[in-house]
């Protein structure tokens, strides 16, 4: 049994009471952060059998994630992936041989799988954490019966997996490992048996590590956070039921006020930069969910507790939390250059994922309606829309997780209906029995694609004893803003009478503006 084990077998399990008042106001100042629906993970070490639970982050409602074709044996840190919906849990002593394996869980409850890559290795992982923006996965392999430890990465898609080069940095047996995705970190905490407890680190990018340097040394470290906005590496100490912090660098060792808020050896946390929260789950209070979580500032105080009823809770540790999207940055809509009523929408701009404070808002999908002077249009709900009538047009965008959905609304285009501009030269000059040809140029100076727009020559009474229409010319579709020129020839009768015959070329099929011209006899 490692040292891990060992401190497990040392943990108190005291149970805290506080009044009805007091937990009713530590509920509702948790529930008061949330700016967004939330979900919370958690599993239950001491749960027979072990499982995952969810629930708000309230603590209401919620349940146990389904687990079918896994089996949970010993978990030890987990990380959820927005991209793929599916929660990568660390199963320390599960697979053959009881080497352990990584589980992804699908959040949707449709089941779960073991995560494999090619030359990654699994050895008691105690730990994981993941970058979804490089599909990057690490854990931190115990090791005890194989040397001293290691720290496997995996790309997500499971095609390739290794060993990090940890060269410069101490690695004894490591238990729970954080991430700082900003500047491409990993760290984990060492437990040799009998020794000081350090924290080391290594560069994802394959270059080795190092060891921080601390004003104090750690009494534990049973779990990691990075609070990317403060620039500092939060861990936990378990056994004196408290959080310590230094700079990402190391540095000056600070302990987190967390006054008003029960810690009963707590074996990972989460931290929230946007709401400056720390929340975590009570490993010591067992299967007691009196204060079972807890929450606090990462300023300091603030702290409370509440009690989750009735999702599964006995040994619960390694907090994740979920939330809805978040948006912050509304849709824009954009023209196609060739048809300017067909329009194309953007997802717009939305909260990312702290995958090093195990914070999750990542959206998963992304879903589209348009609207016509405010008023939803049956049947547009694709990312692109061509507009066949005019109108003031915006486009909604919902974004939606695991936790929950949010709305952002572009700004209004107008899109005008078809207008054509004909143009054409003024004067022709032609004698008896010519034909006179002119090149008539049409504008469309609408947004909408004029279908059935045809160009046609008026002849006022006096000149028809003259002139001689054509047929109108079609200008078939015309895009908004696009022009086309079509030839119309009139032919001047024999008989024509000298003088000035004045011709209207005009639009039909749609509005326009028509074009005046005269043609001169003799």
């Amino acid at each position: 049994m490692h040292l891990v084990s060992e401190r497990r077998d040392h943990r108190h399990f005291a149970a805290v009471f506080v009044t009805l008042t007091l937990a009713l106001l530590a509920l509702l100042a948790f529930a008061s952060r949330a700016q967004a629906a939330e979900l919370i993970y958690w599993n239950n070490y001491s749960e027979t059998p072990q499982s995952i639970s969810f629930a708000n982050s309230d603590g209401s409602g919620g349940g146990a994630l389904n687990l079918t074709g896994t089996t949970l044996d010993d978990p030890e840190g987990m990380a959820i992936d927005t991209v793929t919906n599916r929660l990568f849990v660390a199963s320390s002593s599960g697979g053959p041989g009881a080497k352990g394996e990584i589980l992804a869980v699908n959040l949707d409850g449709s089941g779960a799988s073991v995560f494999t890559a090619p030359g990654a290795l699994v050895d008691e992982p105690y730990g994981v954490v993941l970058d979804p923006a490089t599909r990057m996965i690490y854990w931190a392999n115990d090791g005890s019966g194989e040397g001293d430890g290691s720290i496997a990465w995996a790309k997500l898609d499971g095609s390739a997996g290794g060993l990090l080069n940890t060269a410069g940095a101490t690695l004894v047996e490591p238990y729970k490992i954080g991430l700082d995705p900003v500047n491409g970190r990993v760290y984990w905490g060492n437990n040799p048996s009998g020794g000081d407890i350090s924290i080391s680190y290594a560069n994802v990018n394959g270059t080795g590590g190092g060891n921080l340097s601390l004003s104090t040394a750690p009494e534990n470290a049973w779990g990691f956070a990075v609070d990317p906005a403060a620039g500092r590496l939060y861990w936990t100490e378990g056994n004196l039921d408290r959080f310590a912090y230094t700079g990402l660098l190391g540095g000056n060792v600070s302990i987190l006020d967390t006054t008003g808020a029960v810690v009963n050896s707590s074996y990972g946390f989460a931290l929230d930069p946007t709401l400056n929260k720390i929340y975590w789950v009570n490993y010591g209070n067992n299967a007691n969910r009196t204060n079972g979580i807890g929450f606090a500032s990462l300023s300091g105080g603030n702290g409370g507790n509440i009690t989750p009823p009735t999702a599964p809770f006995n040994g619960p540790q390694d907090l994740v939390v979920l939330k809805s999207p978040t948006g912050t940055g509304a849709p824009a809509i954009t023209r196609n250059p060739k048809n300017r009523a067909a329009l194309s929408c953007s997802t717009g701009s939305w909260g990312a994922d702290y995958p090093g404070s195990f914070v999750y808002q990542a959206p998963r999908t992304f879903a589209y309606q348009w609207t016509k002077n405010g008023a939803a249009v049956a049947g547009a709900t694709a990312a692109t829309f061509t507009a066949t009538t005019p109108g003031s047009y915006a486009c909604t965008v919902t974004a939606a997780n695991q936790s929950g959905s949010a709305a952002q609304t572009s700004g209004a285009v107008n899109v005008k209906a078809s207008k054509v501009k004909l143009s054409t030269k003024k004067k022709a000059k032609a004698d008896a029995g010519d034909l006179v040809t002119f090149k008539v140029k049409a504008v469309n100076q609408g947004d909408i694609q004029s279908k059935k727009a045809k160009v046609c020559v008026k002849l006022p009474k006096a000149a028809k004893a003259d002139l001689k229409a054509p047929k109108c010319k079609t200008l078939a579709k015309l895009n908004g803003q696009a022009k086309k020129t079509v030839t119309l020839k009139i032919k001047v009768k024999p008989a024509a009478d000298e003088g000035t015959d004045k011709l209207t070329f005009q639009v039909k099929g749609t509005a326009g503006k028509a074009a005046k011209s005269k043609i001169v006899v003799g």
